[in-house]
């Protein structure tokens, strides 16, 4: 073997490492928002996470002297993905005050399936059948771990209030990966990053005024401050690195493979902070999950 395939063998390694890390960031986000969510209001909280990731990535582009003026015409599309962005973390948040870490990571799996529809429309990105049957199968998966305590919502497929609320959320997060192929013009991506995140929290607070207002900040815990900050630093900034680095070196099926091993990262992640075992059904529904990650993996080596 070249050392040139020995490099490239090491770093697509790297890639499924750095995907990895990035399910493993993101899944933290729900235990964490779970805890905190009742602290600050959604959009408060959400506001404040974007600004702290914008001044993240606002320094990195300014170590790496990538600044440049924006074009006045560029900003319907950076309020256009952050309004996607502020769909899904304010329901996300919201839907944690009604529903589990583990539940609302269940609905999260949907997101291919909604990225893969999404991706056609804007893109006319087409699956291939296996693709198409393994984003079914992730999706039985999730819908076991949505009803897998009770078989009775299940026959009757009555979706508790928070996964409703986060339902949408993810149905506008899977226009995000389009929008951002799509609208690019080049821009680098942290900056490109820094001015959607920016233009977020604008609106996040102008939404969010009257919450902000109220909100006695005084009274406030220091877990809220510190888990806005966990979010800012590590699902959302940490998280778009690894993101970036594995996507640059992956086809596109290995890196949607990884977002159904979610749910059991959840899973391990609320046991350990001392939540009880769910049912053997949950539990099903959960390798349902990390199955389908196998298959697209498989899949894609096929095709390879």
């Amino acid at each position: 073997m070249s050392v040139s395939a020995d490099r490239a063998d090491m770093g697509t390694g790297r890639a499924h490492l750095a995907m990895l890390g990035f399910v493993f960031l993101v899944s933290t986000s729900f235990p964490v928002g779970h805890a905190i969510t009742g602290d600050l209001a959604p959009a408060v909280l959400t506001a404040l996470r974007f600004c702290l990731a914008a001044a993240i990535f606002a320094g990195i582009a300014t170590w790496k002297g990538l600044w440049q003026r924006p074009k006045l015409s560029r900003f319907p599309v950076y309020i256009l993905i952050a309004v996607v962005l502020n769909i899904f973390f304010v329901t996300m948040f919201e839907a944690l005050r009604y529903t589990s870490a583990l539940n609302a990571g269940a609905v999260f799996t949907l997101l291919p399936a909604f990225t893969a529809i999404a991706g056609y429309l804007l893109l006319r990105q087409t699956v291939s059948r296996r693709q198409a049957a393994c984003l079914a199968l992730g999706a039985a998966g999730a819908i076991l771990v949505l009803f897998g305590s009770d078989i009775g919502r299940l026959l009757r497929f009555e979706i508790g209030t928070g996964e409703t609320i986060f339902l949408f959320g993810v149905m506008s997060y899977a226009f995000y990966s389009p929008l951002m192929r799509l609208l690019n013009r080049g821009e680098p991506l942290e900056v490109f990053n820094f001015w959607i995140l920016a233009c977020g929290a604008v609106i996040l607070l102008v939404y969010g005024h009257d919450d902000l207002l109220q909100t006695n900040w005084p009274e406030v815990p220091a877990r809220a401050f510190i888990g806005v900050a966990y979010l800012a630093v590590f699902p959302t900034a940490s998280s778009f690195f690894f993101a970036t680095y594995a996507s640059l070196r992956l086809p596109s099926g290995p890196v949607m493979a990884y977002t159904y091993l979610l749910p059991s990262f959840v899973l391990f992640e609320t046991l350990a902070l001392g939540a009880p075992w769910p049912g053997m059904l949950t539990l099903a529904g959960v390798a349902v999950t990390a199955v389908a990650t196998l298959i697209l993996q498989r899949d894609t080596h096929k095709r390879g």
